[in-house]
């Protein structure tokens, strides 16, 4: 079975959120299984520059082609991305698009369509027009691939709540495939020992409550700022790393603010916390809640999201209503107060993500999913 992957990011990248990580994970554990992996992604890296990557690598046996942007700028403020070549699709025998409303996507199903190529789609959350751009967003499916999902082989759900967008937006049902994202076990493996974030960064001996992740009105990091207004929950500390688009950057008292972490320090980051707070409205997954209960710490999340929804059937944290601070702040001093329920929802959290969501399971539902729509 040969696959090749659409995505606009992909590592080194990680500035532009969970889809990355999610394709990264997932093409790494079907490649192990067997699978001829091919990634077709752009040379995106952050505001500031491109990732510096070869146009053609191998790495850990997925056959990686990187096609350059016409425009980095339009990349990260717009998320227009401008390939600058054609997918790969010779030799391919299913296409597997990621995100929604980019270019590589348009162009990659119009020509598996050409080819007579089955196309797997994973929205992973970028189906409905919310939050930033609605009217351009509007637009843009009216002229591009606005009707990808609906005429997608198969469509993938990384939840019920997702599931539930699919079928709204006029997915029929009968196509709509419910797989969940991967952990990516193997790196959070390699996590450091606890303390060695907050020795580097001189945070003391106060508990840390911890958002990692992009930035932006619809995350509620705003609101976790506020539930630390005044003190309240001194001598705790709020530690929120990510890129900040649309809004600016977080600050106030008992807050830190570090940017976008990666590697060994966004791990160590993960490590040192005591909570992982993600208070997010319209989440369909939520990577981050499972890679913090995977190191060790608690979460808490919205209750207005598929997150929610998972970490609810993993018994693994807490749910505060999105955008009431009083609440929030309530349930962050619930988890911090109690180490023993913490701890056992660190367990349970810990058993569902090798129940549900390790790589290779992952891998494996995908791989009978791309079965089930090539001819025989």
């Amino acid at each position: 079975m040969r696959v090749l992957h659409v995505t606009p990011c992909y590592p080194p990248t990680w500035a532009y959120g969970g889809v990355p990580r999610v394709v990264y994970a997932l093409a790494r554990a079907q490649a192990a299984a067997g699978l001829d992996v091919r990634v077709w992604t752009t040379d995106a890296f952050d505001e500031k520059g491109r990732a510096e990557v070869a146009p053609r690598r191998v790495e850990d046996q997925v056959d990686v082609r990187v096609t350059r942007l016409g425009s980095n700028r339009l990349a990260w403020h717009h998320q227009l991305y401008l390939p600058t070549s054609m997918p790969p699709l010779d030799g391919v025998d299913v296409v597997h698009l990621h995100a929604h409303r980019h270019l590589l996507n348009f162009l990659a199903f119009r020509g598996a369509r050409a080819r007579g190529l089955p196309v797997i789609h994973t929205p992973n959350g970028t189906l409905p027009r919310i939050e930033r751009k609605v009217a351009v967003k509007a637009v843009w499916d009216a002229i591009f691939d606005g009707d990808v999902p609906r005429r997608a082989d198969r469509v993938v759900a990384v939840s019920k709540a997702e599931v539930r967008q699919l079928l709204a937006a006029g997915v029929g049902a009968d196509r709509v495939a419910r797989i969940p994202n991967p952990v990516h076990l193997d790196e959070l493996a390699a996590r450091p020992p606890r303390g060695t974030f907050r020795a580097a960064r001189g945070l003391g001996e106060g508990q840390l409550v911890v958002y990692l992740g992009q930035i932006s009105p619809r995350k509620g990091v705003d609101r976790l700022v506020d539930a630390f207004a005044g003190g309240a929950l001194a001598p705790a500390r709020l530690v929120v790393a990510g890129t900040a688009r649309g809004m600016a950057p977080p600050g106030g008292e008992g807050v830190t603010y570090t940017g976008t972490l990666g590697g060994e320090e966004r791990l160590a980051l993960l490590v040192d916390a005591d909570v992982v707070v993600y208070p997010s409205a319209d989440e369909v997954f939520g990577l981050v809640p499972f890679e913090g209960l995977w190191c060790g710490a608690p979460v808490v999340v919205g209750d207005d999201c598929g997150c929610g929804e998972l970490v609810v059937e993993a018994g693994a944290g807490l749910l505060a209503p999105h955008g009431d601070v009083v609440a929030l702040r309530a349930a962050i001093r619930q988890v911090l107060g109690d180490g023993a329920a913490a701890a056992a929802m660190v367990a349970r959290g810990r058993r569902y993500i090798e129940a549900h969501l390790s790589p290779a399971r992952v891998a494996a539902a995908h791989a009978a999913l791309y079965e089930s729509v090539c001819p025989r």
